[in-house]
């Protein structure tokens, strides 16, 4: 199943997260902290998108969406925010995804943007 990195920090939201995305046969790496999905990114791990929540604790997850369109190019990445502004990172990769969402249509999203072999 494809890998897909999801950055948020707050525990229920990740737990339904990872069922609904597993619903739509995608594996989750989760990353509760910045600092987890940097590691991520910047590792060896396989990614077929990043989702990544902008109110992480550690720092502002716009850092971690610049990092992946760094270390990344040309994987989806999802962009959760409950603020209006669009974020500093852009890109054709970038997507946004304002909250509150459901985890049934934003899993389906994420999976609507992976090209399955």
């Amino acid at each position: 199943m494809p890998n897909v990195l999801l950055a948020e920090d707050e525990f229920l939201i990740r737990a339904v997260l990872v069922d609904a995305l597993g619903e739509v046969g995608l594996d989750c790496i989760e990353a509760p902290t910045g600092q987890a999905a940097l590691d991520v990114v910047t590792g060896t791990a396989p990614l077929s998108a990043i989702i990544v929540d902008i109110g992480l604790p550690d720092m502002s997850g716009e850092r971690v969406i610049e990092a992946a369109a760094l270390h990344r190019p040309g994987t989806p990445i999802i962009r959760c925010s409950g603020a209006s502004a669009p974020g500093r990172a852009g890109g054709p990769e970038v997507h946004v995804f304002s909250k509150p969402y459901s985890a049934a249509e934003l899993s389906k999203f994420v999976a609507s943007l992976i090209v399955r072999d």
